[in-house]
């Protein structure tokens, strides 16, 4: 009989060389464009064109829906609507796993 070895899940601190330190800041500096999306909707050129101050559109999502939220174009998360200091934002809910990211690149 053998004792069984089991994997460590603790996370082994990793130390960088000093190139791939400064590779890793460059990469976190980089800008993401950040979207969100409350609804979609079709309409053909010649409704667009009646539009007036207070047309309504209306889109395919319920109000109190979750909204997506897109990286670069790419959707990366599911979230709520939130009001901070007067100003919207998104409390993230769900987020898509790495797998599902890595397949939209």
């Amino acid at each position: 009989m053998q004792s069984a070895s089991y994997q460590s899940f603790d996370e082994e601190e990793t130390l960088l060389t000093d190139d791939q330190s400064n590779n890793l800041n460059m990469i976190m500096s980089v800008p993401l464009q950040i979207t969100v999306e409350i609804g979609r909707t079709t309409k053909k050129i010649k409704d667009i064109l009646d539009f007036t101050s207070g047309t309504i559109v209306e889109l395919d999502k319920q109000a109190g829906s979750q909204v997506d939220v897109f990286v670069n174009g790419k959707q990366i998360a599911k979230g709520d609507v939130v009001v901070v200091d007067d100003f919207y934002g998104v409390r993230i809910t769900e987020i898509s796993s790495n797998s599902e990211i890595m397949k939209l690149l």
